[in-house]
C-alpha cells in the first residue's frame, strides 16, 4: 500500500500541486475530485502494479501473479462496482422494509379511525370484488365492496362496538407482485367496557385507477367476546344436562340385570285370593 510520502506525491501529481492537504483522507479526497475516472487515477505510474496486487489480495480477490497492470485495474474497478451495487441493494431493501412498515402503521391508524367513527368509512376504499371472511361466524363470506362495507359498518352502528388495534404487534409482508398482507390484533370495546379481542388481516393492492393508491382486496376478521364465550359455556352446560353420562347408563343397566337375575332365581307362589274363600265355604 502507499506510504504517506507516496500518497502525497500522487496527490501533487494529480492536483498539479494546486491543493495542499494535511492528512491521508484529505489527500485521497483531492485525488478523487481531480481525477476524471477511477481508471485514470489508477493508471498513474506512481500507482505501481505491486500496490494494486496487494490491494486485491487484502480484499480476498483472486488474482493471477502474471496479470498486467491494466487487468488488475479492471479487477479493482469491478470489485468496487459490485460492492457499490450490493450496498445499493441493501439500502433499497432497507428502504422497502421501512416503507411497508410505515404503510402498515398508516393504514392501521386510518382504517380503525375511519371504522370507529364511520365518517369516512366508504365502499370506495375496497375493490369491487372485495371479499370479507368472518371467521367467528363459521367462516361466513361476504362478496362485493358495498356489502363488505355494510357488514363492517353494522358492527359499529348497530352493535356499538369499537376496535382498538395494537399497532406494535402488526405483521406485514409484501409479495414480489406488490400484494401487501397486514395482520392486526387488538381489543373490542362497547360502552366504555372492554368485551373481547379481535384478529384481522388485510390484503392491499395498488389501483392505477385511484392514483395508484392501495385498496382493500380481501379481509379476514375473527372476534372473541365475553358474550360469545358465555354462550359457548351455556351450550356446553346444556349439552351435559341433556345427555346422561355413560358411566351412569352402565350402572343402571347393571342394576337392572342384577334385579332381573334375583327375580328369576327366586321360588315363589302367588296366592289366589279366591282360595281363602273356598276354604271358608268348606268349613
Amino acid at each position: 500500500m502507499l506510504s504517506d510520502a507516496e500518497l502525497m506525491s500522487v496527490k501533487d501529481t494529480v492536483t498539479k500541486s494546486m491543493i495542499s492537504t494535511c492528512s491521508r483522507s484529505e489527500a485521497i479526497d483531492a485525488c478523487l475530485k481531480c481525477s476524471q475516472s477511477a481508471m485514470q487515477l489508477l493508471r498513474r505510474k506512481k500507482i505501481r502494479r505491486d500496490i494494486l496486487m496487494q490491494y486485491l489480495a487484502k480484499k480476498s480477490v483472486a488474482i493471477s501473479p502474471g496479470a498486467e497492470k491494466v487487468k488488475l485495474i479492471k479487477q479493482i474497478i469491478d470489485f468496487w462496482n459490485k460492492g457499490s451495487q450490493s450496498t445499493s441493494n441493501n439500502v433499497s431493501s432497507s428502504i422497502a422494509l421501512t416503507s411497508i412498515n410505515q404503510l402498515s402503521i398508516q393504514f392501521t391508524e386510518w382504517f380503525y379511525t375511519s371504522w370507529n367513527n364511520l365518517s369516512t368509512f366508504q365502499s370506495e376504499h375496497f375493490f369491487p370484488d372485495c371479499q370479507l371472511t368472518l371467521i367467528h361466524e363459521n367462516n361466513r363470506r361476504i362478496l362485493g365492496a358495498y356489502y363488505v362495507c355494510d357488514v363492517l359498518r353494522s358492527y359499529v352502528a348497530n352493535k356499538e362496538l369499537r376496535f382498538c388495534p395494537n399497532i406494535q404487534s402488526n405483521k406485514v409482508e409484501e409479495s414480489k407482485h406488490g400484494l401487501v398482507l397486514i395482520q392486526i390484533h387488538g381489543t373490542i370495546h362497547q360502552r366504555n367496557t372492554c368485551i373481547g379481542i379481535f384478529d384481522q388481516s388485510f390484503g392491499l393492492v395498488r389501483d392505477p385507477n385511484h392514483s395508484n393508491n392501495y385498496l382493500i382486496k380481501f379481509c379476514f376478521l375473527n372476534m372473541q367476546t365475553q358474550q360469545e364465550q358465555q354462550q359457548q359455556q351455556q351450550q356446553q352446560i346444556l349439552s351435559i344436562n341433556q345427555s346422561i353420562p355413560t358411566y351412569l347408563v352402565d350402572m343402571m343397566q347393571n342394576y337392572d340385570q342384577t334385579i332381573q337375575h334375583q327375580i328369576d332365581s327366586t321360588d315363589y307362589i302367588i296366592e289366589d285370593p279366591d282360595d281363602d274363600n273356598d276354604n271358608d265355604e268348606n268349613d
